[in-house]
């Protein structure tokens, strides 16, 4: 196993903004039963404008998800989509609603699974950019890819990093800073490679020079207690 390729308790404190997300997150995890899981997240997960619970209900219920999870990530992605597709629940080819099931079966409420982690477009520019999939002169993606075997390796990469079996943290770290580095631009493109770098630059240079020059790094914690 190797190092995070980023701060996670820095990035994972950032997802308190979504305090109640999680909770409902968590809570719909206590459920034993995938089908009312799927149901409790639905909206939650933002699939709700595609795809009506009540027409993907019944096939959930009928899914070996079991067989599924014995599966390398990406034959499994694409065997759930696969499935989907036949069933007309969905017509594209795109990764996010069978990712987002496989994620549901094989997390709990006391930890996410480190082999179908959340996949979303936001942690997956947050790949792309700490694992240098994308170079210099490239741009983010507007969206997750659609390719399982790319998908495969996010979860292989995911997997290799996670530090100390904290799966959940650690997908909340790439979430907030996928977000984040997805909005580094003014236009609605998506942000060059160069302008993270130079910006990520910047920020470690000013943390660094406030906590010379200040005695620490983004805000005198200890000043502000004893006020």
């Amino acid at each position: 196993m190797s190092d995070p390729p980023l701060n996670v308790p820095y990035w994972a404190s950032m997802y308190r903004v979504y305090e109640e997300d999680n909770d409902q997150y968590v809570q719909a995890l206590a459920e034993s039963d995938l089908v009312e899981r799927a149901r409790r997240l639905w909206k939650w997960k933002d699939l709700s404008r595609s795809i009506d619970f009540a027409e993907i209900a019944p096939v959930i219920a009928q899914l070996d998800m079991d067989r599924y999870l014995d599966q390398r990530p990406s034959a499994a992605v694409q065997d759930v989509r696969d499935r989907l597709c036949e069933e007309d629940i969905i017509s594209g080819s795109g990764l996010v609603t069978p990712s987002f099931l496989l994620h549901l079966a094989a997390s709990g409420p006391e930890a996410s699974s480190a082999t179908f982690p959340i996949y979303d477009r936001r942690v997956w520019n947050a790949y792309v950019y700490l694992w240098g999939v994308r170079g210099e002169e490239d741009r983010l993606f507007r969206a997750a890819s659609q390719s399982p075997e790319q998908y495969g390796e996010f979860c292989q990469a995911f997997r290799d990093t996670c530090p100390d079996d904290r799966p959940r943290r650690y997908e909340q770290a790439l979430f907030m800073f996928g977000g984040y580095i997805m909005d580094l631009t003014s236009d609605d493109k998506p942000t060059p490679i160069e302008t993270i770098d130079r910006v990520l630059s910047e920020q470690e240079q000013a943390i660094e020079l406030t906590r010379e020059q200040a005695g620490f790094a983004m805000v005198d914690v200890d000043t502000v207690v004893t006020r």
